[in-house]
């Protein structure tokens, strides 16, 4: 059990209340706060805030009884000096400042844009107000890069995580401890929960919803907010960033060749050959400038070119898999679906609009 303002109240310490017309079993409501800064996403801070807020609404509707039952209580904390912070020349009026702030049952980190690491030097001050919300009971959750916040506290050392799939590389560098599942959607360690790329923070709002209140509650706010549950990954989202941060000029040479050939049919000694080198040194000093095998990096190259001809709707499965170099149409749904997560008709489906 644990005190809040005095009174106790039973958590559901990470397991989700999924009985049929569930009753919350706490006392007093959530306190969720949610830092802002400058380099916040507003839609992150404020779309969080409104369903987290509109869960009450909801509640009421389920339960017309227990209206006097209350759900979360979401605040702004400011972690600069002024509560009002300038968002991308919007302004959001904080509640609160780090200094000023209560305990909270809930903290969330929403989706931050920007120089990261530099970031995290930036606001010292968050990270250790992270930590110490943490130590005083506090549930810590990330939406997108917020993840590299709670990571700096060294909380999520040793154990599992997400954060936006564009920014899973550099996180990887600076939090080498961390078991990154950049695929995932939401990953919950009990206490600690981490969301993907940035307008998942819906997800991991009704996830909390579902969390902390039960599953009537939750799909009831994802059917009123249309949010689809059954998204569990990101990884069809991804796009592959060719790796050449790099100074070896013989693998970009190579890397260019095989970007050019996307429609072709190529093969890794036809790549060495074409560098003038043997295949064993080629595979090696390619691994080691790009972090991709040579095989890899071609079948990422081919699978990036299929989805934009899929994306543009113009040719059947069959001629973008010929397209790409693919004589087996099974082999080439095989490739796909393992660096997508989708069949190309699931892709193609789920970035056409209907009837466009």
């Amino acid at each position: 059990m644990l005190q809040r303002c005095g009174i106790q109240f039973k958590p559901t310490c990470g397991k989700i209340a999924n009985q049929p017309g569930y009753i919350c079993q706490q006392k007093v409501r959530m306190n969720v706060l949610i830092p802002v800064f400058p380099n916040c996403v507003s839609a992150s801070i404020i779309g969080m805030m409104d369903i987290l807020h509109y869960a009450q609404n909801f509640h009421n509707q389920l339960y017309p009884l227990q209206q006097d039952r209350k759900i979360f209580t979401v605040q702004l904390v400011s972690a600069g000096e002024q509560n009002l912070v300038q968002n991308n020349g919007f302004p959001i009026q904080c509640h609160l400042n780090l200094s000023d702030s209560m305990q909270a049952d809930i903290v969330i980190l929403p989706a931050v844009v920007g120089d990261l690491a530099g970031m995290l030097q930036e606001y010292a001050a968050l990270v250790q107000w992270i930590k110490k919300q943490h130590d005083g009971g506090a549930a810590i959750c990330s939406s997108c890069t917020g993840a590299f916040f709670v990571a700096a506290t060294g909380l999520l050392d040793d154990r599992e995580a997400t954060t936006s799939w564009f920014a899973s590389n550099l996180f990887r560098q600076l939090f080498p401890k961390v078991k990154l599942h950049d695929e995932k959607l939401i990953v919950d360690n009990g206490h600690i929960v981490t969301g993907g790329a940035t307008m998942s923070f819906m997800n991991l709002s009704i996830y909390l919803i579902e969390k902390y209140y039960g599953k009537v509650l939750g799909n009831y706010c994802a059917k009123m907010f249309l949010v689809d549950k059954g998204k569990d990954n990101q990884q069809q989202y991804a796009i592959f960033f060719t790796q050449k941060a790099h100074q070896d000029a013989d693998i970009l040479k190579a890397q260019e060749f095989i970007e050019s050939n996307a429609r072709a049919k190529i093969t890794v000694s036809e790549v060495s050959e074409k560098m003038a080198m043997s295949e064993r040194s080629f595979i090696r000093r390619f691994k080691s400038a790009t972090g991709n095998t040579p095989s890899e990096y071609i079948q990422r190259v081919k699978v990036e070119h299929a989805k934009q001809l899929l994306e543009a709707g113009k040719d059947n499965i069959k001629e973008v898999s010929f397209s790409t170099g693919y004589e087996d149409l099974n082999y080439f749904r095989d490739v796909f679906k393992r660096h997508t997560g989708l069949t190309p008709q699931e892709y193609r489906r789920m970035f056409l609009f209907a009837g466009a």
